[in-house]
C-alpha cells in the first residue's frame, strides 16, 4: 500500500482541540484564526532568518514488511566430511559444531559429560549431539519510506531493522568487544541459564552486525518534458532479476517477504519516455577502491585516496513496458501484451588495491597496487509475453571482456602476466498459466549458467575464477543469490545458481482466492539440476540433485494494496543428492579418506510469518 500520508512535520496530539473550540470565534474570525493555528504547528526553522512556509507541506508515505522465519535444517552437509580441501567448504559449513570431525562425527564431549551421573566414568565420557540438525529463527523489519515534496520531487529510502537477527542471540550475558569474548558474568545474572532479557544488538559489543542497516537513499526529480533524474544509492533491478536483483519481489507469492539479498548501485541516471519506449543512461560509482578514512580524527570526511584503482561504470537501457492499468485492460479484451528491452553496462578498471590492509600506512597502500587493466561488457536482454492468464518471460545476459592478475589475494600482490578472457553467459526462463478462475496454476522454470571446465566446485564460497597454468578463460556465470528456484541446493548449500542448468516444473492450487488479495493454497515444486561440465562437479559426474519442495500459504486481504496484510507459509523441502554431489571415484577407486563413506538426503522445514504494509 502507499502507506500513511501525513505531513512531514505533523505534531500529533498537541492539545489544540482542548484549548480552542469553534464557539470561541466568530465566523468572520475563523479564517484568520485557522491560519494562526497552522502557524503554531509549524516546526522551528533551522535558520531563524528564513521566511515562513509558502509551499505545500511534504507528504510522507511508508511501505515495508515485518517477518519472522523459523528454520529446521537437517543434513545440509549431505553427510560429507571435511577433507581439508577448498571444494568441501559448501558442505562443511553446515556441519553443527557439536558434530565436528575432530570427534569423528559422534558429537561433542562437554566437561562433566552429557548425560548420566557426572562423577561416574560413564557419565564423563557421554557425548552430546552427533546429528546434522540445526534449528533457529530470525527476524527483519524493512522500512521503505518516501518523502514527497510534490508530485515531481521525491526522496526514497530503504532501511532494515534487526536484519536477519537470530532470535535469542543477544542475551544480557553476552558481551563482545574488539578483543573477543569477555569471560565472567553480567551484573545480576549469576549464570547464563538465568538470563532475564535480550539486549539491543550493538556492533562489536554483543554482535558483529548493526541494529539498523540503511541500504538506500535516492532522489527523483521528474519533468514531463525532459524525463526523470535519479541520483543516490538505489535498487538495481532488471528483467527477472537473474543478474541484477533489487530483492523487492517478482512473481512469486512470498518473494518480497522472504528475500535476503539485493543489488544496490550508486548512480546518477536520466530516464526518458517517447511513445511508450523508455530510454535511459547512467554514470555509476561501482567501486572507488581504497578510501582514506582516518580513525583517529572523528570529524574527518572520508575521501577517495586515489583515482587509479577506481572501477568506472556507465549504462544505457532501452525498454518497452506497458502501464499496469492499460496492460490489464488489454489482457481483459483477449489481446497479447509484449514487454521487453535491452540493458548494457560497460566497466573499466586500470589498477586495483583490493589487497590493501584496512588500517594501512601510505607505504602499505603503495605496495598494494596491482595492474588490472579490466574492460568488461555486460549485455542483458529481457522479453515478456502476456495473454489472458499466460505469462512467458525470458532473460539472457553475458559478462564479456578481459582482465589481468585475478589470482593474487595475498599482500603484497604479485603479477601473473598475460590477460584473462571473460566469457560468461546465463539464461533464465519462467512460464505460468492459470486455470479455473486463476485458482489452478501451472509453472515452469528453466535456466542455464555457463560453467568452467578448468575449475572444481559450484558454490559461491569457492574460488571459481583462478585458472590452472596455461588456461586463460574465466567462464563460470553466477545468478543473483536472490533469484531462487528451490529451498536447499542452490539457495542454501551453494548460495546461488552457477555453472549448471536446471528444470523446475511446479503446480499450485488456491482453495481460497479473492479479488482483494486473500488467498489460501498449496504449491508443489520439482527441481532437477545438472552441472554444465562434469569436471566442475564434486565427483566428476554431471547430475547434481533432485529436490521436492512443498509450500502451504495464506494471506489476508487487509490494506489497499493487493499484497498487504498478514502472510503465513509453511515450507517443506527434501534434496536427493545424485552422483555429482557424491565423493570422487575414479576407476572404482575412492579418493583417500572417503572409503566406505556416502552421502544422504537433506531436509528442511520453514515457517514464515509476516505483515506487509
Amino acid at each position: 500500500m502507499q502507506g500513511l500520508e501525513l505531513p512531514a512535520a505533523s505534531t500529533g496530539d498537541d492539545g489544540l482541540d482542548e484549548e480552542f473550540s469553534e464557539g470561541d470565534f466568530g465566523e468572520e474570525d475563523m479564517e484568520t484564526d485557522d491560519a494562526a493555528l497552522l502557524g503554531r504547528a509549524e516546526p522551528p526553522a533551522s535558520d531563524p532568518t528564513l521566511a515562513s512556509w509558502t509551499n505545500p507541506r511534504p507528504v510522507f508515505s511508508l511501505n515495508g514488511y515485518f517477518r519472522v522465519r523459523a528454520n529446521y535444517i537437517d543434513n545440509f552437509s549431505l553427510r560429507r566430511i571435511p577433507l581439508d580441501r577448498l571444494n568441501e567448504d559448501p558442505f562443511a559449513r553446515w556441519i553443527p559444531v557439536d558434530n565436528a570431525s575432530s570427534s569423528g562425527g559422534n558429537g561433542v564431549l562437554p566437561q562433566g559429560g552429557c548425560t548420566g551421573e557426572p562423577s561416574s566414568p560413564a557419565g564423563q565420557d557421554q557425548r552430546c549431539g552427533g546429528t546434522g540438525i540445526l534449528r533457529f529463527a530470525n527476524t527483519r523489519l524493512r522500512l521503505q519510506p518516501t518523502l514527497s515534496l510534490s508530485d515531481n520531487i521525491r526522496v526514497h529510502m530503504m532501511l532494515d531493522v534487526f536484519d536477519n537477527l537470530v532470535l535469542g542471540s543477544t542475551p544480557e550475558v553476552k558481551s563482545v568487544n574488539q578483543f573477543g569474548q569477555i569471560p565472567g558474568r553480567a551484573p545480576g545474572v549469576p549464570v547464563d541459564s538465568l538470563t532475564l532479557t535480550q539486549a539491543p544488538p550493538e556492533s562489536f559489543r554483543n554482535t558483529v552486525g548493526d541494529n539498523i542497516n540503511f541500504r538506500r537513499v535516492w532522489g527523483e526529480v521528474t519533468n514531463s518534458t525532459i524525463g526523470q533524474l535519479r541520483f543516490g544509492r538505489m535498487g538495481h533491478q532488471w528483467g527477472l532479476g537473474m543478474l541484477w536483483n533489487s530483492g523487492e519481489g517478482t512473481n512469486q507469492l512470498d518473494t518480497a517477504l522472504d528475500s535476503d539479498f539485493q543489488s544496490e548501485v550508486d548512480r546518477i541516471q536520466l530516464i526518458g519516455k517517447f511513445k511508450g519506449i523508455f530510454f535511459g543512461a547512467s554514470w555509476d560509482f561501482a567501486n572507488k577502491g581504497y578510501i582514506f578514512d582516518p580513525v583517529q580524527d572523528i570529524q574527518a570526511i572520508p575521501i577517495d585516496a586515489t583515482k587509479l584503482d577506481d572501477t568506472r561504470q556507465w549504462s544505457i537501457l532501452l525498454a518497452r513496458r506497458m502501464q499496469p492499468l492499460a496492460q490489464e485492460k488489454r489482457l481483459a479484451r483477449g489481446k497479447w501484451v509484449f514487454n521487453g528491452g535491452a540493458y548494457f553496462i560497460y566497466r573499466t578498471q586500470s589498477q586495483s588495491t583490493s589487497t590493501a590492509p584496512l588500517l594501512a600506512t601510505r607505504t602499505d597502500i603503495e605496495n598494494a597496487f596491482v595492474r588490472r587493466d579490466a574492460k568488461v561488457y555486460m549485455p542483458d536482454g529481457w522479453f515478456e509475453v502476456l495473454w489472458k492468464d499466460l505469462r512467458l518471460e525470458i532473460e539472457f545476459a553475458g559478462i564479456l571482456g578481459k582482465i589481468q592478475n585475478i589470482s593474487p589475494a595475498e599482500f603484497p600482490p604479485t603479477a601473473e602476466g598475460e590477460k584473462f578472457k571473460l566469457r560468461q553467459w546465463g539464461i533464465a526462463f519462467e512460464g505460468e498459466y492459470r486455470f479455473l478462475g486463476k485458482k489452478l496454476g501451472v509453472f515452469l522454470k528453466g535456466g542455464m549458467a555457463s560453467g568452467d571446465p578448468d575449475v572444481v566446485g559450484l558454490s559461491q564460497y569457492e574460488d571459481l575464477a583462478t585458472q590452472p597454468v596455461g588456461q586463460k578463460t574465466v567462464s563460470n556465470f553466477s545468478f543473483h543469490p536472490d533469484y531462487r528456484i528451490d529451498l536447499i541446493l542452490w539457495r542454501r548449500i551453494m548460495g546461488r545458481i552457477a555453472g549448471a542448468y536446471y528444470l523446475a516444473p511446479a503446480i499450485s492450487y488456491d482453495i481460497i482466492r479473492s479479488d482483494f488479495g486473500r488467498v489460501l493454497g498449496a504449491r508443489f515444486d520439482f527441481i532437477y539440476s545438472r552441472a554444465m561440465y562434469q569436471q566442475q562437479a564434486y565427483s566428476s559426474e554431471p547430475n547434481l540433485g533432485a529436490e521436492l519442495d512443498l509450500a502451504i500459504y495464506y494471506r489476508t486481504e487487509n490494506g489497499p494494496s493487493f499484497t498487504d496484510g498478514f502472510f503465513a507459509s509453511f515450507q517443506f523441502g527434501i534434496l536427493f543428492p545424485l552422483k555429482g554431489l557424491k565423493y570422487l571415484e575414479v576407476d572404482g577407486i575412492r579418493e583417500p579418506g572417503t572409503e566406505g563413506l556416502g552421502t544422504s538426503r537433506a531436509l528442511t522445514m520453514r515457517l514464515i510469518l509476516g505483515i506487509q504494509f
